[in-house]
């Protein structure tokens, strides 16, 4: 039973701060009550590997079987 508490908890945190995110820091916006937690998102989000919106299509690796 504890262990159901635990990983509902996890899921709740991880969806508020996925909405948190998508609310604030990925517009280029502020976060309110707390700035720096902004900033680690944006830092987090910066080091990640991206694909490029403006890449050439034709460089682009599509999946096999499509």
């Amino acid at each position: 039973m504890g262990a159901i508490v635990v990983v509902v908890l996890v899921a709740l945190a991880l969806a508020a701060t996925v909405i948190v995110y998508a609310a604030y820091p990925y517009r280029g916006a502020q976060t309110p009550l707390s700035p720096r937690v902004g900033e680690v998102m944006r830092r987090g989000v910066d080091s990640l590997p991206t694909l490029d919106p403006q890449a050439d299509p034709e460089r682009v690796p599509v999946p096999a079987g499509r």
